[in-house]
């Protein structure tokens, strides 16, 4: 007797990138020095995809303008580099702007959990996350998994712009517990402010993200968390060292 999964919503989407992309796996500590989102897609379903990504949910402000430079120069520049770096990053990253909005608080923010979205990862499923190089500006292409998330309740939910990607959490035999897992040691700081951005997912809309693969080593029970909601538990290869390497272990 056989099994079959059950059919779900992102069985039907196709995501498109080029056959011959060339593909690497990340390595430790290797993104602390790259420009790019990890979300690929927000809206309606369709059935094909561009493997895409947001360059930045916020965008830096622009450089100031030259000394003595006049407005219309200043801004024909602008447009210029603008074009330029559009032109550059086109078959990796999205051209629109990130609709995000800004509200003077979180209080009315929605409690994203499994109640209000279904959460699908494609574990064995291979797509590019391309990466930018600040330093270098090289356009790295990493091996990844898309993750799919889907508004399922009827009312419009507030996804905070800091959603960068979603979560991997490892289980741990010896407490059985899921532990915060990440490919990289360093810090992360945030940014205090009285104003709070976030973007709009509404009924039946989609976020699409992608998750690089981590080194393989030993097989791992993972889960992938988004706020409270959190996928099907899968397996995951892993490395030891990436483990072992952790600056510590946050538990559910």
């Amino acid at each position: 007797m056989s099994c079959s999964k059950e059919k779900t919503f992102a069985d039907d989407i196709v995501l498109t990138f080029p056959k011959e992309t060339k593909m690497k796996t990340q390595e430790f500590n290797e993104d602390s020095n790259e420009e790019g989102e990890n979300l690929i897609y927000i809206g309606k379903i369709k059935s094909n995809i561009d493997v895409k990504y947001y360059r930045n949910l916020l965008e830096p402000p622009p450089p100031p303008p030259y000394f003595s430079e006049s407005e219309k120069d200043y801004l024909l520049r602008m447009q210029k580099l603008e074009d330029s770096i559009q032109k550059d990053k086109n078959p990796f990253f999205r051209n629109e702007k990130f609709p995000f909005l800004y509200s003077k608080n979180d209080n009315s923010l929605d409690s994203l959990s499994n109640k209000n979205l279904q959460f699908i990862v494609k574990e064995n499923d291979t797509i590019p996350l391309y990466k930018e190089d600040y330093d270098t500006k090289v356009i790295k292409k990493y091996y990844a998994f898309p993750v799919f998330i889907k508004n399922i309740c009827d009312k419009i939910l507030r996804i905070p712009t800091e959603s960068k990607s979603t979560a991997l959490y490892i289980y741990d035999d010896n407490l059985e517990k899921f532990y915060f897992t990440r490919n990289s040691n360093y810090m992360i700081c945030g940014i205090g402010s009285d104003s709070y951005s976030y973007f709009e997912l509404k009924p039946n809309e989609i976020l699409i993200y992608a998750y690089p693969y981590f080194k393989s080593g030993t097989k791992r029970k993972a889960k992938m968390k988004f706020y409270n909601a959190s996928s099907k538990e899968f397996e995951i290869s892993i490395d030891e060292n990436i483990i072992k390497n952790q600056r510590d272990k946050r538990y559910e």
